[in-house]
């Protein structure tokens, strides 16, 4: 999972707390301005000042706030309660280059600074092809780096890792594992295989039967919240001791299959931090487990894909990783040739009867459900964001993209995918794609 890819350093002296991160845009004449939630969720007295470089003509905010204007330049903002969602201040003048200073009272102590808004910037990404394999495809932001890893201990294709990263502890992943390979316990596999129901396996044995996987392990089938707690949490506690599972609950998530939504799945959802760099890192997960059977006998996997970010930078960097999650593809031609593979290694050995065939079929169906169903999942719970389909005209494919508040536009030039702001002119003829949701 994530903190096997990445080992990060902790940190072991206890950093000040930092000056809020305020976000801001100049639209025009208005300045948006943003709080991350962090700030204020726990808060149980919250005052906010802002003194405008210009006089201001229109104040508004987030629900949870009442604004009163003091004078021309200046209004305090007062929380009336504690809500685990970013604030939204919005401020008319009559001028284009507003800028302004705050003072911030949270729970008696006072933070003070700047707030100089700039114009918004197009959301620019660009399409990534995996050039090991020509595996799959998906929009990056420009600037950042991205990598997928086909997992192949021996002969077959295991599980499959996708993360991309920037400069600023950002990290998108998805790790699809089949270590260990779970069996669901039944008389005919006790009886044929003495070694798998006796808890122990050799590698020389798991060579023999084809399937690249060490070790089996014979288990009833886990929920998501059961396979976090028993298989997941301890990992990350032997490798993070300063990692903290901020909230954590069991939801259901509707599965997506060829960007068509089918049947719920149970999941875990999963909200954590830790520090590394003098930093406090955000990350949120969605854990889901897949099982298949055939006959009498079954098999179950664990699946984890999930975001991190710098707790200031979490709620960009959402924006960025729901694009690549929702546009991540596997390329049909690649997955046709893994299944023959799959397949042909399936049957060169009878150790385990049908579970091999069952595990060649499942792994490849579970590449094309697991990443949008978790991706759905995971946005659609993030600041109320909706999604919405595309059709790329040129390819005839289906694109599903958010919906962010400063993100309610998108455009495909050729291999360049745009998100314009709400406020930028929505008309761009050069666009291959139609909105159909």
């Amino acid at each position: 999972m994530l903190f096997l890819l990445l080992l990060y350093s902790p940190v072991y002296a206890q950093e000040p707390e930092p000056e809020p991160a305020f976000a801001s845009a100049q639209i025009g004449k208005r300045t948006v301005i943003y709080l991350p939630a962090n700030w204020t969720t726990s808060a149980t007295d919250a005052e906010l000042t802002l003194t405008s470089s210009v006089p201001m003509k229109k104040v508004t905010s987030s629900d949870w706030w009442n604004a009163t204007v003091v004078e021309e330049n200046k209004v305090t903002f007062r929380l009336l309660e504690n809500v685990n969602r970013s604030s939204i201040f919005l401020v008319q003048t009559n001028s284009t280059e507003a800028n302004y200073g705050y003072e911030l009272t949270l729970n008696g102590t006072k933070y003070t600074g700047k707030i100089e808004a700039q114009a918004p910037k197009d959301s620019q990404f660009a399409r990534w092809v995996d050039q090991k394999e020509n595996a799959a495809t998906a929009f990056i932001p420009e600037a950042w780096s991205a990598d997928l890893q086909i997992i192949r201990p021996y002969k077959s294709m295991t599980g499959f890792v996708f993360f991309a990263r920037d400069s600023e502890n950002t990290l998108v992943y998805v790790f699809q594992p089949f270590m260990p390979l779970h069996l669901l316990p039944n008389d005919s596999l006790c009886d044929s295989e003495q070694q798998l129901c006796s808890g122990s396996i050799s590698a020389e044995k798991v060579r023999e039967m084809s399937l690249g996987n060490a070790p089996l392990i014979i288990s009833d089938m886990k929920t998501p919240d059961q396979y976090f707690a028993s298989e997941v949490l301890p990992v990350l506690r032997k490798n993070l001791h300063l990692y903290r599972v901020e909230s954590e609950q069991m939801v259901y998530a509707l599965s997506y299959e060829n960007n068509n939504s089918t049947e719920m799945m149970p999941a875990h959802s999963v909200q954590y931090s830790f520090d590394v760099e003098g930093k406090r890192i955000e990350g949120r997960a969605m854990i889901l487990t897949r099982n298949h059977t055939a006959g009498d006998v079954g098999i179950w996997n664990g699946f984890i894909v999930g975001v991190e970010s710098s707790q200031e930078n979490f709620g960009a960097a959402m924006q960025q990783a729901a694009v690549m999650l929702l546009t991540l593809r596997f390329d049909e031609k690649w997955l046709d040739s893994e299944q023959k593979v799959l397949l042909d290694n399936a049957n060169a050995s009878d150790a385990l009867g049908a579970i091999p065939e069952l595990m060649a079929n499942s792994t490849l169906a579970d590449f094309n459900v697991i990443v949008p169903t978790a991706a759905h999942k995971m946005v659609r719970t993030y600041n109320n964001t909706v999604v919405a389909g595309y059709i790329d005209k040129d390819t005839k494919q289906e694109l599903h993209l958010p919906l962010f508040p400063d993100l309610q536009h998108w455009y495909l030039d050729g291999d360049q995918l745009v998100g314009r702001k709400v406020a930028r002119n929505p008309m761009n003829p050069a666009s291959s794609l139609e909105r159909v949701s």
